[in-house]
């Protein structure tokens, strides 16, 4: 029990959202400075430089010192990722949190209006109904601009109008340096039953080597598809050292940026309708939509089982096997020529607990919470407090139970006729 105390405690899953954001943003600028002094970098410079430069900027809407960015990049080199976490923070009289509808409304207003001044902006807002007045100070909106690209500064450097095509061609040095991540439509499956399922294909490319670390269909889109690719994509191929994404919902989740702090992968997204910048990967998709889906035509498939199963026969085959024009060297030959540089995962417990997420739930009085849609049955000594439940998306058969940062119980599914033969007994 011990030791599973202790695991838990280092991935972040016990602190508040609020103290997730901050260690995340802190995460940001050591990241940022290590980019900048790294033996690889052409153009390094400093430490000192790199640290006094990140203070300046802003990081997720957080503004850190030079003093404390020094401090984080060592912890972070120490204790990585769980020693940016904070400790026993407290938001007692501190200003609300802007709330995301809040966040939509003032930034599509932004957009809309981007030569207004943000005050006069805010003020006729407010006048107007369309967000409560009193609910969040001026500067909190001047942050929320600020990390969206979509303060003075940046608006006057063009950020709303990026160029439309590539700047330049670019290529990482070895393998998982850099991922590449994205999502396409797939066919739509005709089950044995007639029931009709739109597919969607979650992928990962590695940019040196042009191999793809895993690809899976899904019945959906959600974020825990694309962590269930992520997690395999690992598991087989070790750790990238950056993954890049868009700015689509699925890759925008909390989850994701912990799992990657966690496993000191930097988290790079693409900057909005800069598609371009993504083009290997899509070209990837390309490939497979002419070489793949087209054969499902003539031999079709009737379950996600089957079309997946066929997937990674015809990665492994015969795209790992081709030679690329851009490198002119098949993926899998390409990626083997640096097997011994690659980081390895975590031993795969480890791993798997790395990737649970966590949802807060009030027990109800039947001693009972509800986790993706299923019912889990707790100890009735719970009822009516508020717990945490972690779990594998991928896996609701049981869900971890803690209270007040302490695990409590393994919870297993609810049973009702189980429970109805012991109804009326008393022991």
């Amino acid at each position: 029990m011990r030791a599973m105390n202790a695991t838990h405690q280092k991935n972040g899953l016990g602190v508040s959202e609020a103290g997730q954001k901050k260690a995340l943003a802190r995460h940001m600028a050591v990241c940022w400075v290590n980019e900048r002094v790294s033996e690889g970098n052409p153009n390094g410079q400093t430490l000192q430089t790199a640290i006094m430069e990140a203070s300046q900027k802003l990081w997720d809407g957080y503004h850190f010192s030079a003093g404390s960015i020094e401090r984080y990049y060592y912890t972070y080199r120490k204790e990585g990722f769980q020693g940016l976490l904070p400790a026993g923070r407290s938001d007692k009289g501190r200003g609300r949190v802007l709330s995301a509808e809040t966040q939509e409304k003032l930034l599509d207003a932004r957009r809309q209006s981007p030569g207004l001044n943000i005050t006069t902006l805010v003020r006729y807002l407010t006048d107007t109904g369309v967000v409560e007045p009193g609910a969040f100070s001026l500067s909190s909106v001047y942050r929320l601009f600020a990390a969206y690209g979509l303060d003075r500064r940046s608006l006057k450097a063009g950020y709303l109008h990026p160029d439309s095509g590539p700047q330049k061609a670019f290529e990482v040095a070895m393998p998982n340096m850099l991922w590449m991540a994205d999502m396409m439509y797939g066919p739509t499956i005709v089950t044995a039953e007639g029931k009709a399922i739109r597919t969607r294909l979650f992928a990962l490319l590695d940019d040196n080597s042009r191999l793809c670390p895993c690809a899976q269909y899904f019945g959906g889109e959600g974020s825990e598809c694309f962590m269930a690719v992520l997690h395999e994509a690992i598991r087989r191929r070790g750790l990238p050292d950056k993954i890049y994404t868009d700015n689509g919902k699925v890759f925008l989740c909390r989850h994701l940026s912990i799992v990657c702090a966690n496993l000191n992968i930097k988290l790079s997204r693409a900057r909005p309708y800069a598609a371009w910048s993504k083009g290997k990967i899509e070209r990837f998709f390309r490939t497979l939509q002419t070489q793949f889906q087209a054969t499902l035509v003539f031999d079709p498939v009737h379950s996600l089982a089957e079309i997946n199963a066929r997937l990674s026969h015809w990665i492994e085959n015969v795209y790992h096997q081709t030679p690329q024009r851009g490198t002119g060297e098949a993926p899998a030959k390409r990626f083997m020529a640096y097997n011994q540089a690659i980081r390895l995962p975590p031993p795969d417990e480890e791993l798997e607990r790395l990737f649970l997420c966590n949802t807060h739930r009030r027990v109800r009085k039947d001693a009972t919470i509800s986790v993706g849609g299923v019912f889990f049955e707790l100890t009735p000594a719970l009822r009516g407090q508020q717990v945490e439940a972690r779990y594998n998306p991928q896996n609701l058969d049981e869900v971890e139970i803690w209270h007040q940062n302490r695990f409590v119980q393994i919870a297993r599914k609810l049973n009702r006729k189980a429970n109805s033969q012991n109804f009326g007994n008393k022991s």
